[in-house]
């Protein structure tokens, strides 16, 4: 069978950060609040002179360059976003303007192109769709290009507020891909209609967040998604060792809006793995017995305050702190930096693996857990060739983050609140596409969005 995933990535992150820890103080709080009880150190925002396309473009640009791909060699274009910018115009659209300013103009005229939305999942959805066109043998050329965009952005002094943020990532995905192969047939999936827990009606830019419902149907179709993946780990032989499928998983890689939620998700899969297992007697030994569900289903027992106390306090066991440690820990430190990146979330816990992971992690099992509002889940495996290293050694979102600069409180609400128009910013050295000029309202140009490539 042909083997097919991630060939190359680059993740991008505005150059602006707010700090977390400030952020709390010029809300009345503890730094700590935000920082450890959210799980969000920074987050990133973009400048006035960036938006989702730019990012978007910007991501493809330094990922091509990095790898010397030329448009010829790409067949396809997704633009995976729930932020999109126009009701009608596809995202792609102007990642592909851009991409021709430098490439120059029709060089990607051949592409197919598209912009999916489902909340937070697309990006996870445009992987495994593209990598069965590849699998299929549909492809045209030898690459496909996603390109998972977002911004996540709530109103100042809201609960949400700490956790905004901003990315794109840029997927090469390809035959005998170099850096994250395919388990074929070991993937899993929910679907629920879920009207109340997170949404954007009417075009709103902000999301209306029901945040106890949020979490509840996290979990709920995360637990479901599981149940599936379990099986088709089981047919395919995926799951090869220990009692509990996730003995057979070396690291795990969630759709993280903060740390906190990855924590409790993850600590709701050990919960269910390791219910019937002689380890679970340790577990409540030590915590106590889990609460009585009687009469609730998952929605509502996720939500129950007996359900919590009981995660809270397996959370903070050291079997659940090991464990977490060790397959999803590595995953999590750049999303802390980044925070909440939607669609690209899951790709920015994937680099941040590879780059912060200590162990070599060749031959190992991954699993990517997307999920989105909505609701909707999708679990697959994964396994890292034994040739990524050469590829992974390009990654740079780590030194990337380490190297932004900070907003002031001032400065950041400024941005928040449109004050500053693009062409009233300074660019910078970096080199990205930025962000001109909007067609204003009633006019001919009315929301066109005019960019070039800074620094």
């Amino acid at each position: 069978m042909t083997k097919v995933g991630i060939d190359a990535m680059y993740v991008y992150s505005p150059d602006y950060y707010v700090d977390n820890g400030e952020l709390a103080l010029a809300r009345g709080s503890q730094p700590k609040h935000f920082t450890e009880g959210v799980g969000v150190k920074t987050f990133s925002i973009p400048p006035p002179d960036e938006d989702q396309s730019s990012m978007a473009a910007t991501a493809a640009y330094r990922l091509m360059e990095a790898h010397r791909i030329s448009p010829s060699e790409i067949f396809r274009i997704d633009t995976p976003t729930e932020s999109g910018l126009d009701g009608s115009r596809a995202l792609v659209s102007d990642v592909v303007g851009m991409l021709e300013q430098v490439y120059g103009n029709g060089s990607l005229s051949h592409v197919l192109g598209y912009e999916q939305k489902f909340a937070c999942v697309s990006g996870m959805e445009r992987y495994l769709d593209t990598s069965a066109w590849f699998a299929a043998g549909w492809n045209s050329a030898k690459y496909a290009l996603i390109v998972s965009t977002d911004v996540a952005k709530y109103d100042l002094k809201s609960k949400e507020e700490p956790t905004q943020g901003a990315a794109a990532a840029a997927i090469l995905v390809g035959r005998d891909p170099r850096l994250l192969e395919i388990i074929p047939g070991a993937f899993g999936a929910a679907l629920r209609n879920e009207k109340g827990d997170f949404k954007k009606p009417g075009g709103r830019t902000v999301a209306l967040v029901d945040g106890a419902r949020s979490y509840a149907s996290y979990l709920t179709e995360m637990k479901l998604a599981w149940l599936n993946f379990q099986a088709a780990a089981a047919r395919t032989g995926a799951h090869a060792s220990g009692d509990a499928t996730i003995d057979s998983i070396d690291r795990a890689v969630y759709h993280n809006p903060h740390k906190k939620m990855v924590i409790s998700a993850y600590a709701s899969l050990l919960m269910h793995e390791w219910r019937t297992l002689p380890r679970w007697k340790e577990v409540v030994s030590a915590i106590g017995p889990e609460p009585s569900r009687e009469g609730m289903d998952d929605m509502a027992y996720y939500m129950s305050e007996g359900y919590g106390d009981f995660r809270r306090k397996f959370m903070n066991s050291k079997d659940f702190i090991d464990d977490f440690a060790t397959r999803v820990g590595s995953s999590v430190v750049g999303p802390e930096l980044v925070g909440n990146s939607y669609s690209v979330s899951v790709f920015v816990g994937l680099d941040s693996m590879f780059e912060n992971d200590k162990a070599d992690l060749a031959g190992k099992r991954v699993v990517l857990c997307g999920y989105g509002s909505g609701s909707h889940a999708v679990i697959q495996a994964n396994l890292v060739p034994e040739g990524f290293r050469e590829v992974a050694k390009r990654l740079d979102m780590m030194p990337m983050l380490n190297s932004r600069k900070k907003l002031s409180i001032e400065e950041y609400e400024s941005i928040h609140e449109g004050r500053i128009q693009p062409g009233e910013w300074r660019s910078g050295a970096s080199k990205r596409f930025v962000l001109n000029s909007i067609g204003q309202h009633g006019t001919k140009s009315e929301g066109d969005r005019v960019y070039t490539l800074a620094g």
